[in-house]
């Protein structure tokens, strides 16, 4: 094995850690809400629904500070910086007196949420050609789904009386390690350094000569292939977000699954069938990448497109009957039906989405491109949250979950079409601009003049 591969395992283990930290960040209120509400009564589902609308709002507001910095400076050191020290700030809200303070501090974690995703999305693309950049995704998504459902497992057993504060204090625990495993086994490799127009050309010392400015953090869109990402995106994750809140209560109050993750209750564990789906989840996401990478080579231009559009659109018919007829389906049932749906659901975003994404942008842009992508898309999809819990006290979970789920994934497959139309154009066109990068490298080397940028 070649040291460059040697390299590359470390780092996607580091990376897949913090991501289990990031995505338990986003699962924890929906596995621990039901304990939460009986400890403080008083509070409605709207209220709780704002507080985690506004935590995503803020992890996607602070995602460009993130992806601009993580393109200027170093990946590595800016990782560090956001998950050792927001690791504390997540310990604080198992530590809260009251909601006021639980709601408040809950809402301001998600400024540091927002560091990690950018970074790992420019880091992967410099660590892997295009043709596999979709199973390095999706193996950084299982690793961390895996974790998550660990902590899913885990947060079922604090469901008692205050024991929900240990799931906030163990988190935030275990992104302060995170921290320490990126700082000792992440390697940092040159912007670029996975384009074989730049092998052996670019390096720490000359990519700072087309290190990003402020004035070019807006530049990927500038590209129509990145519009695309963001309008199917928004409707896209709506259903993650909604799920991620409410499924395990709706489980709970509307089909009378037992809380926790005790099997001798008659009607089963909610918090197991929520396990079941991340599960499917988990290995959708590398399987997801793995048709993806398999799609690029057999057809680089509508590929990723086609196995993308495909496995959004299968969500809509299973969602559909997983919300209509899960009150009579048994425990087994729901449980198989709820793996099968995850297993077709999660290809989009690694397998196609995200690597046409890397292929479209500039190496010196990724980290900043994703980011951007990010607040834009995740600052309108986390109002799903809130959005379900208006409906959750109007018209009640089943309905709710119906109109935000199935629905808006309906749009997000129609959008996907899309791609077909700007993808293989923008994709040349970033070809050339690399292209164009490695001569100018191979000039500088020979002596010859540069052309500027």
């Amino acid at each position: 094995m070649s040291e460059k591969k040697l390299r590359r395992l470390p780092t996607l283990i580091a990376l897949g850690f913090g991501n289990f930290i990031d995505q338990g960040e986003a699962q924890a209120m929906g596995a621990l809400q039901s304990s939460i509400l009986r400890f403080f009564p008083l509070v409605s589902s709207t209220q709780f629904g704002l507080m985690e609308t506004l935590r995503a709002l803020l992890q996607t507001v602070s995602s460009p500070f993130w992806g601009y910095a993580a393109d200027r400076f170093s990946r590595k050191k800016i990782m560090i910086l956001g998950t050792g020290f927001w690791g504390i700030w997540t310990m604080a809200v198992g530590l809260s007196p009251s909601f006021e303070v639980l709601f408040l501090l809950r809402a301001l974690s998600g400024l540091g949420l927002g560091c990690l995703m950018p970074a790992t999305f420019s880091l992967l693309a410099d660590h892997f050609s295009q043709q596999k950049r979709g199973t390095a995704l999706g193996f950084i998504g299982l690793l961390g789904l895996v974790g998550t459902i660990a902590g899913v497992l885990a947060l079922g057993l604090a469901t008692e009386g205050e024991n929900w504060r240990w799931g906030f204090v163990g988190l935030g625990f275990f992104s302060v390690l995170s921290g320490i495993l990126i700082w000792l086994l992440v390697d940092e490799p040159p912007r670029g350094a996975a384009e074989p127009e730049l092998e052996n050309l670019v390096s720490h010392e000359t990519e700072k000569q087309h290190r990003i400015t402020f004035r070019e953090l807006l530049l990927p869109l500038r590209v129509p292939t990145i519009w695309v990402a963001i309008v199917q995106g928004i409707s896209g994750s709506i259903p993650w977000v909604v799920m991620g809140i409410y499924f395990i209560r709706w489980l709970i109050e509307d089909l009378g699954y037992g809380e926790g993750t005790m099997l001798n209750h008659p009607r089963g564990s909610a918090h197991v069938i929520f396990a079941t789906i991340l599960i499917g989840s988990a290995i959708s996401n590398l399987l997801g990448g793995i048709i993806g990478d398999a799609a690029e080579k057999i057809n680089p231009k509508y590929g990723r497109t086609i196995i993308g559009q495909f496995s959004i659109l299968c969500g809509v018919p299973l969602t559909y009957i997983l919300f209509t007829q899960g009150q009579h389906l048994s425990f087994g049932q729901m449980f198989a039906l709820a793996f099968f749906t995850a297993l077709m659901i999660a290809w989009a975003g690694h397998g196609a989405k995200e690597p046409m994404m890397q292929a479209v942008v500039l190496p010196q842009y990724r980290s900043s491109a994703f980011a951007v992508v990010q607040v834009i898309e995740g600052g309108l999809s986390a109002f799903g949250g809130w959005i379900a819990g208006s409906l959750v006290d109007s018209i009640g979970i089943r309905q709710a979950m119906l109109w935000t789920v199935p629905f808006p994934w309906l749009i997000c497959g129609l959008c996907f079409s899309l791609f077909y139309l700007t993808y293989p154009r923008d994709a040349a066109t970033a070809r050339a601009q690399i292209a164009a990068y490695g001569e100018e490298l191979k000039k500088a080397q020979s002596g010859m003049p540069q052309v500027s940028r």
